[in-house]
């Protein structure tokens, strides 16, 4: 939880969920190199960086709407938030996350990614974020973000929608519904916010370890550890975006 009064780096930073970079960037990492013939292979580094450079655009422009269109709720549950604390304006977050998404977006289509699947990804990030306080069922299409990255990196020349590209994509999703169904509960009367606050990011920070087995499975130890390390990383960037 932020701690007021935050500075304005901090405040976009805590926009863009900064915290949960390292968890993006590792399904990155893991959607290449489970959608190549031999799973162990590292992406070159002009794909890299554009999947990368995409992925987390994409998430930091989805995380920065999502607080726009909840800047009415967060007056009421979440003051220390920064359109709330009026560190920054909803009409300045909304271009600047508009920008993001784009921007992400266009990274992607230069890989070149399928432009069905970034649109699909596009799509589903603006529909969660217009619909996760009115409808339970929105977890699946959080799910849905994370599960459409890896499939739109899957459609680059030279990658595949391989077996071990399927299987984890399915597994990932099913992590992140359970993950939102705990993050849900926050708001609820009664609730541990605190308690409750801190196991959701813990697993965000772990989100790694999803793609770290995955890789494991198809020996690919290498790539695996790279993702494993992406969790104390999260770690320190969530207290990063803490003390902000």
């Amino acid at each position: 939880m932020n701690i007021a009064p935050m500075s304005k780096a901090g405040a976009w930073f805590d926009l863009a969920r900064g915290g949960n970079f390292p968890s993006v960037l590792s399904n990155v990492l893991a959607a290449l190199a489970l959608s190549t013939p031999v799973a162990a292979t590292w992406p070159d580094a002009w794909t890299g960086l554009l999947a990368a450079g995409g992925g987390v655009l994409a998430y930091a422009g989805g995380t920065t709407l999502n607080d726009v269109f909840d800047a009415g709720f967060d007056q009421r549950h979440r003051p220390d938030r920064a359109i709330p604390s009026g560190m920054i304006s909803r009409t300045l977050a909304g271009w600047v996350g508009a920008i993001q998404l784009v921007a992400g977006a266009t990274l992607l289509l230069l890989l070149p990614a399928a432009a069905g699947l970034v649109l699909g990804l596009v799509a589903c990030i603006l529909l969660y974020d217009w619909l996760h306080k009115r409808w339970t069922g929105s977890v699946v299409l959080m799910a849905g973000c994370r599960m459409l990255l890896g499939l739109a990196l899957a459609s680059v020349p030279g990658h595949a929608f391989t077996p071990a590209l399927v299987s984890w994509v399915i597994l990932l999703g099913g992590y992140i519904v359970v993950l939102s169904l705990l993050a849900r509960r926050e708001y609820l009367p009664g609730a541990p916010k605190i308690k409750l606050g801190r196991q959701v990011g813990r697993l965000l920070a772990f989100i790694p370890f999803v793609d770290a087995l995955a890789l494991l499975s198809v020996g690919a130890w290498p790539v695996a550890i790279a993702c494993a390390l992406a969790i104390p990383l999260g770690r320190l960037a969530q207290r990063l975006s803490a003390s902000n």
